[in-house]
């Protein structure tokens, strides 16, 4: 099915309502806001790209308040994905969630995918097309640890060439 990510920058203190518009198109499966580079980011699923590409460009982009985005293409190749949607609601609830974008060379990207995979903290991970080579989600009891595990695990893989850290914040946003 494809996939992809759209990372927001919105106006100061427009996140509610862009979070508000995002959650009537029907292909975004989650949106959250974030502290960092980024105020939201959001994931799309759909049975056609096309879809998704017109979701993006005629409805994400067309929201009032929306000064920028970056699209995360997911490639056709199988991520990881260790939980269902009961487990991550409960992990929504009680965690603390980050999604790592992992820039690494091509050839060590299985690699690095098998290794991440082995991190218990690793929730999902997806490898991406262009910009990035992969993306993953990590659940940890607090910000702190997950700063550890992305320090102490994440960033000593061998391959690894740099990482951007998207903190969530619990409570705004929605998945469906």
């Amino acid at each position: 099915m494809p996939k992809a990510y759209v990372l927001i920058e919105n106006e100061s203190g427009k996140e509610d309502f862009v979070i508000s518009n995002l959650n009537k198109i029907p292909s975004i499966t989650n949106a959250h806001g974030t502290f960092g580079a980024y105020d939201i980011i959001t994931i799309l699923e759909s049975s056609d790209e096309k879809t998704i590409q017109s979701d993006i460009t005629n409805k994400i982009r067309k929201i009032s308040g929306i000064r920028g985005t970056l699209t995360l293409l997911v490639d056709k190749k199988p991520g990881i994905l260790k939980i269902n949607k009961i487990d991550q609601k409960v992990l929504d609830e009680y965690m603390a969630h980050a999604f790592i974008t992992i820039h690494c060379s091509k050839l060590d990207e299985s690699n690095i995918l098998k290794i991440l995979q082995g991190i218990p903290e690793v929730v999902e991970s997806d490898l991406l097309v262009r910009n990035y080579e992969i993306i993953c989600k990590i659940s940890a009891p607090t910000y702190n640890d997950i700063s550890e595990i992305i320090s102490n695990k994440i960033r000593k893989i061998h391959g690894m060439k740099s990482t951007i850290t998207i903190n969530i914040i619990n409570k705004q946003g929605f998945s469906r």
